[in-house]
């Protein structure tokens, strides 16, 4: 072939006396060339410059010169190589060519262009196999003469006829033979004598071919053998046990130690090691399997591939080997390790700096830094398709896509914004349809990087490497509903929130099958999801028709409004009963309250206000209920001069004002009505108006709650009847006398739903009871910080969410440590790791992570296991080192578990490691500088789509180990092919 940078193998066809030239450009797509040479051409050798390739022809017993550097390969000349020749080795001192004449028991030496150096030199009887040290310059031959069971050394000098050096004696030699790199030691197998087991012996070149140490027991009747290009291990294909024996070798003594067993395919008969030694390859003649052997581990795995394989030897790139079929005459194509098999323009002049792949693996997104843009990627079509614009102020860094495919977002650290993209209504984020995007704000300076979606879509999580903060978003505003199935109420009208959040409160008036009222308690998981664990019912906590309800600070005392009795039920789940009963009853005597509708408890739990509607009188009652039986202590009046009037209550968390809400049904008229109500509880017993409809946008407000000091939610039903208004929430900011009205805004509810009470948590988020739906509508924060380390000191960056939703994991680059967020409660620990710690990958199942530590060039690998029990706290349990972990920047993991892909600094590799031990197993050229990467979340499907921000493209990787890729039709009966040396 004219370009000696091609690569490419030979093999002899023995059907059809040629020799076949294959080249690899394109390692899956072998081209075949075919050139007449001699006749039965058994073997074929190669100089070590590749520019010649040496074919001998036992039916007519000459050796055929190829000059593979023409444009076709072409026979230079044919020359006599004695009787029945059937081995050839070349790349000998000199450039010399050695060949082995079997009946003749002689071996003949050439020059480069097949001119004989000297005469035959007679050696042991039936030559058969020929080894040498490889590389070039060999100045010895070690010779299987199969007939005398003897092994000869020839001395083949730069001038001069070659000389027998030693004659040993191995009984039952067999013709698999390797001679170390450096060409002292060679490695002889045979059957052994009295025993089914094979032997390899070592011999040493450097003392006439002295037997080094014991022969080594190896399988039955060793086949094939080979040195790994270090000559550090040894491999035996054992024909006989269908197994393979891989030793280590001692280079400085030549000494092996004890082999160790892997089965094969029945009758091995052939072997190979990749260029970098890290696999084997084995054929096996009748079953027509190839095993592949990581020597280090003796790991290893099978790919059928039928036929007759006679011969496999891999390719220079070392990713793809290639087996012969003596029965089919085909090259079978083999990838062996990973490889990059296409790219996708991201767009020109773009700078991709990470990936995201759809759950379904069919369309990716990419953040480009050098743009206003998002890249679309089909990866079904490996093509680019229109990117989403952001903006002109919002540039991506990082990107990511919901499971549920209801939004996906970008980062953008110049405008410290998270770009939310939604699709149109009732369609999911992908290809198709038009998107929005959604630019939100976070905190000033935040310059969010990294970016996560928790596993049940609800929140995208930043890392803000400005504030020392990460940020929850709620693509939906922070509102979301629990179902009517999950509440279990049929008229929801009262509602109390744990200060924490997760647990829910929800009274049922009166449930189908006429009884007094319930209560259901609902806990929020973990995973950010609602349950019902529990029914209080009207017999245990005697209620009648519950309204409103408190809660105790601690949490362990329930205080319901019981409307149709007059009195307020006390429930408590204290240490004494581990479940909640009945405690006392709160009353007033002699004159009763009427129909209780709103509650409130002072900050230390002790005082209890209750709303009443006695004798056309609207006011509150003020109880101790730190004493047994409560003491009623005084009255507050707010109006009068109606009958049915209910005040929803609420009390500011400093427990000095208080705050009553009028819906105001009782008065007639379709304008919008309500009136809120307010007292300094230490200045007087009266209330005054607050605010009042239509100016503070009060609209048949049915509750209001304290969101701190000086800000009160109102909930307005609106008006059902014509003409209507659509029910909304009322944000009434107080000015400085706290009784009076700074500013006021409202926020829609549900249109078609009745809300009816609500509940607030100490973070803010606001619980209301929908009386229509009978579901409750939790309004939080859109975006909600939580400080994970000390701002100017602290510089988070990259995430991952564990996939169980318990935590996110957030690299501190600057405190050198990972923190871990407990999503359920925002706790924050840290644990130390490695120095400026980048990249975080979770691995599937929740239990491991791995951090980058670019600054010690290690992993840190974390794990959550407690045993045989659920997953605990991480801790961090092991650190890899190797060198071929440089500078990592990026992590992932794939959909098995098995592979952590790295991304290093400046480099266009992708490095995986295996999760076992960290050990790195293969070294992927995939592009240009390599930023971040996405595998395909099927796992069965073996890809990884990298971010190549120097190439402007997305390099799609095929992550698989070892499948077979077809047949290429090669000659009539081919066996063992052999590389050719490509120019340096």
């Amino acid at each position: 072939m004219s370009d000696r940078n091609e690569p490419s193998l030979v093999t002899a066809d023995w059907g059809a006396d040629a020799v076949a030239v294959v080249g690899l450009t394109a390692p899956e797509r072998p081209e075949v060339r075919l050139t007449a040479v001699g006749s039965n051409p058994r073997a074929v050798a190669v100089s070590t410059d590749g520019t010649r390739a040496y074919v001998v022809g036992h039916g007519d017993g000459t050796l055929s010169v190829v000059d593979l550097t023409a444009p076709e390969p072409t026979v230079l000349r044919t020359v006599p190589a004695g009787n029945g020749p059937c081995a050839v080795v070349a790349g000998l001192v000199g450039d010399r060519v050695c060949v082995a004449a079997s009946a003749d028991g002689e071996v003949v030496v050439f020059d480069k262009e097949g001119l004989r150096d000297g005469p035959p030199l007679p050696v042991g009887g039936g030559p058969c196999a020929l080894a040498a040290a490889p590389g070039g310059g060999a100045r010895r031959v070690c010779v299987i003469d199969e007939t005398d069971a003897t092994v000869s050394v020839v001395e083949v000098s730069d001038a001069g006829a070659p000389a027998l050096s030693a004659t040993i004696r191995v009984p039952g030699v067999t013709r698999a033979v390797a001679v170390a790199p450096e060409g002292r030691f060679a490695y002889v197998a045979s059957r052994g004598e009295g025993t089914a087991d094979g032997r390899v012996t070592v011999l040493d070149l450097d003392a006439d071919g002295a037997v080094v140490g014991d022969p080594v027991p190896v399988g039955a009747e060793p086949r094939a053998l080979a040195l790994s290009p270090t000559g550090d291990r040894l491999c035996v294909a054992n024909y006989g046990s269908a197994s393979v024996s891989v030793a280590t070798v001692d280079v400085d003594n030549g000494l092996l130690g004890t082999p160790g067993t892997v089965p094969a395919g029945a009758h091995p008969v052939a072997v190979a090691f990749a260029p970098d030694g890290g696999v084997i390859h084995v054929v096996g003649q009748t079953s027509g399997i190839l095993t592949a052997i990581r020597p280090d581990t003796l790991d290893h795995g099978a790919v059928p591939l039928g036929g007759v394989p006679a011969g496999v030897v891999f390719g220079p790139d070392g990713r793809h080997s290639y087996v012969t079929d003596q029965a089919t005459g085909e090259l079978t194509v083999v990838r062996a390790a990973p490889c990059k098999t296409a790219g996708i323009p991201a767009g020109a002049g773009s700078r991709p700096v990470d990936v995201a792949v759809s759950p379904d693996g069919t369309w990716a997104y990419a953040a480009d830094s050098a743009s206003d843009k998002v890249a679309v990627l089909d990866l079904e079509g490996l093509a680019p398709l229109a990117p989403v614009p952001l903006g002109s102020a919002h540039k991506a860094w990082d990107v990511a896509i919901a499971p549920d495919l209801g939004f996906a977002c970008a980062t953008s650290p110049d405008s410290s914004h998270l770009l939310v993209l939604t699709p149109d209504p009732g369609k999911d984020i992908g290809t198709g349809g038009d998107v929005t995007v959604t630019p939100v704000p976070l905190a000033s300076g935040a310059r969010p990087h990294g970016v996560v979606v928790t596993p049940d879509s609800r929140y995208a999580v930043t890392a803000d490497s400005g504030t020392a903060t990460i940020s929850l978003v709620d693509p939906n505003g922070g509102t979301y509903a629990i179902d009517a199935d999950v509440v279990g109420c049929q008229q929801p009208t009262g509602a109390a929130v744990s200060g924490d959040g997760r647990t829910l409160y929800v009274a049922d008036f009166a449930p189908a099958g006429g009884s007094s009222g319930h209560i259901s308690m609902l806990r929020r998981t973990e995973r950010e999801e609602w349950r019902r664990e529990a029914v209080i019912d009207a017999t245990t906590g005697r209620l009648s028709g519950p309204h409103e309800m408190a809660l105790s600070p601690d949490g362990h005392r329930l205080y319901v409004a019981n409307y149709q009795n007059g009195t307020v039920s006390v429930l408590t789940d204290d240490t004494v009963s581990p479940w909640w009963r009945h405690e006392m009853e709160v009353a007033k005597s002699p004159a009763a309250m009427r129909q209780p509708y709103g509650l409130a408890l002072s900050p230390d739990g002790r005082i209890l206000y209750v709303s009443s509607n006695a004798g056309n009188q609207a006011t509150v009652e003020v109880f101790d209920v730190s004493t047994t039986p409560a003491e009623h202590q005084r009255t507050i009046q707010v109006t009068s001069g109606a009958n049915g009037i209910h005040l929803g209550l609420a009390l500011s968390p400093d427990g000095h004002y208080l705050y009553a809400v009028d819906t105001e049904y009782w008065r007639t008229g379709t304008g919008p009505l309500g009136t809120v109500y307010g007292i300094r509880l230490s200045e007087g017993d009266e209330m005054h108006p607050v605010a009042t409809a239509p100016q503070a946008h009060t609209d048949r407000p049915s509750a209001l709650v304290c969101r701190d000091d000086r800000t009160l939610y109102v909930v307005n039903q609106g008006r059902k009847d014509s003409p209507t208004r659509e029910a909304s929430l009322a944000v009434i900011t107080l000015d400085a006398s706290r009784l009076g009205i700074e500013s006021t805004e409202t926020r829609p509810l549900d249109k078609n739903d009745l809300p009816y009470a609500a509940a607030i948590s100490d973070d803010g988020t606001l619980h209301v009871a929908n009386f229509t739906s009978r579901t409750v509508t939790v309004l939080g924060s859109k975006v909600t910080p939580i400080q994970v380390g000390r701002p100017g000191a602290s510089q988070p960056w990259d995430l991952a969410v564990t996939d169980d939703g318990a935590y996110v994991y957030v690299t501190d680059r600057t405190d050198d440590s990972l923190r871990c967020v407990r999503l359920s409660d925002h706790q924050v620990t840290s644990l130390d790791v490695g120095p400026d710690p980048m990249g975080v990958a979770g691995a599937p199942g929740g239990r491991y992570a791995y951090v980058a530590n670019h600054g010690d060039n290690s992993v840190s690998v974390i794990d959550r296991s407690s045993g045989d029990g659920p997953l605990g706290a991480p801790a961090v349990v092991d650190t890899w080192r190797n060198p071929r972990i440089t500078r990592p920047e990026s992590l992932s993991v794939s959909a098995d578990g098995a592979w952590l892909f790295v991304t290093t600094e400046d480099s266009g590799a992708l490095l995986m490691l295996d999760t076992r031990n960290g050990t790195p197993r293969f070294t992927v050229p995939a592009g240009t500088r390599l930023t971040g990467s996405a595998p395909h979340p099927r796992s069965g499907r073996h890809l990884v789509y990298l971010a190549d921000e120097a190439g402007a493209a997305v390099a799609v990787v095929d992550t698989t180990t070892l499948t077979a890729l077809g047949g290429t039709p090669l000659g009539l009966d081919v066996r063992q092919a052999t590389g050719v040396p490509t120019s340096p």
